[in-house]
């Protein structure tokens, strides 16, 4: 790769890792987590990210504890050596949206707690009704897409 391409790769990091952080993501985490997407292996040491995110080694530890802590990264070494990565699950956000169904029950189970307490005929319990539809509608809504994507993963392959 060309300087001209390095700089186009690293200003398009730091503009993923920006769309990230908009939608609630930590700073350094959305620049680790956009560092590693864009790198071909998908996994770098906790220096190589230091280094080319210009931040210290705490940071990235915090930074690579919540990616692993929310599931968009796992930790590793490399077979027969003390060095560890930081890598990116393959299928990435399959992964992450298919593991969300126990947050999900947990609260849908929750407000169904709260409309048993409160009575369904109260205005607290129809807005905790209602949570508990939405999201007993998302867990159904989740899995029916994960499934559609994939066959549609399938079908790609079978392409290639």
């Amino acid at each position: 790769m060309t300087r001209a391409d390095d700089e186009a790769v690293t200003d398009f990091r730091e503009r993923f890792a920006q769309i990230m952080v908009e939608s609630g993501m930590p700073r350094t985490a959305a620049r680790v987590y956009s560092a590693l997407l864009v790198t071909d292996s998908g996994k770098l040491s906790a220096a190589e990210l230091a280094g080319q995110l210009g931040v210290g080694a705490p940071a990235i530890s915090g930074a690579v504890k919540y990616l692993v802590q929310v599931r968009l990264v796992e930790r590793g070494r490399e077979p027969g050596t003390r060095n560890a990565y930081c890598r990116v699950h393959e299928h990435t956000w399959h992964r992450y949206i298919s593991q969300s169904d126990p947050v999900l029950l947990q609260v849908q189970s929750g407000a169904d707690e709260g409309v048993a307490i409160l009575g369904a005929d109260s205005p607290a319990g129809r807005r905790l009704d209602e949570t508990r539809r939405f999201f007993a509608f998302m867990r159904e809504e989740i899995r029916e897409s994960m499934a559609k994507w994939q066959r549609l993963q399938a079908a790609e392959h079978e392409r290639d």
